[in-house]
């Protein structure tokens, strides 16, 4: 019985994990895969029983209200590869020092504002509308500028847990979750409208 217990929060873990890589690979489920582990990791206690079933239930729910985020999410992904490669092949050292200060702040930024929009939609219901989402990642990026930009380089800091396949197959999406869970922490307050929401509905 003790080690069943043991194993409770690490299964929920692991589940949450599996349930997101389903989601990313299905392209257009990436950001509620995101954000279900999120869920789940932002609080193992209370999904220690369902951690890949709350996963997909936020991928059932949302990901058509998260749609346009995900299409912004593999812009980014895709157009960040993109300039990566154009600047250590094509540009000379001079010019990519130039383009780096230049893209570096603007790509800081806008994956600041997907690591809000995530955070959003991991802690609003999972049937909130999307203007809700919306309203709660504004919130959250200017009631706290400073979480929001760290959100990117711990990203980058877990990048050996995500971008090396055997760690991407147990762990890959679910470390850097509970990472940033941990960033914003428990004490980030809601926006007004969440809370007016919250009064009369249940949060999951």
């Amino acid at each position: 019985m003790r080690l069943i217990e043991f194993l409770r929060k690490p299964s929920a873990f692991i589940a949450a994990n599996w349930a997101g890589l389903l989601g990313v690979l299905t392209v257009g489920g990436a950001v509620p895969a995101f954000a279900g582990n999120q869920r789940v990791t932002s609080s193992l206690d209370t999904y220690a029983d369902e951690g890949g079933v709350t996963v997909l239930r936020q991928l059932r729910h949302t990901w058509w209200r998260d749609l346009p985020a995900t299409a912004c999410f593999w812009v980014y992904v895709i157009s960040g590869s993109g300039t990566v490669a154009l600047m250590v092949g094509v540009f000379e050292a001079p010019t990519r020092v130039f383009f780096a200060g230049l893209l570096v702040p603007v790509y800081w930024v806008a994956g600041a504002l997907l690591g809000c929009y995530i955070r959003a939609a991991a802690t609003v219901p999972v049937h909130a509308p999307r203007g809700l989402v919306v309203d709660e990642m504004v919130h959250l990026a200017l009631a706290h500028p400073f979480r929001a930009l760290l959100t990117v380089p711990m990203v980058i800091a877990t990048a050996p847990v995500w971008a090396l396949a055997p760690l991407t197959v147990a762990c890959g999406l679910s470390v850097p979750a509970w990472a940033l869970s941990t960033v914003w922490g428990r004490g980030v307050a809601a926006s007004p409208r969440l809370d007016r929401f919250a009064n009369t509905v249940s949060l999951d």
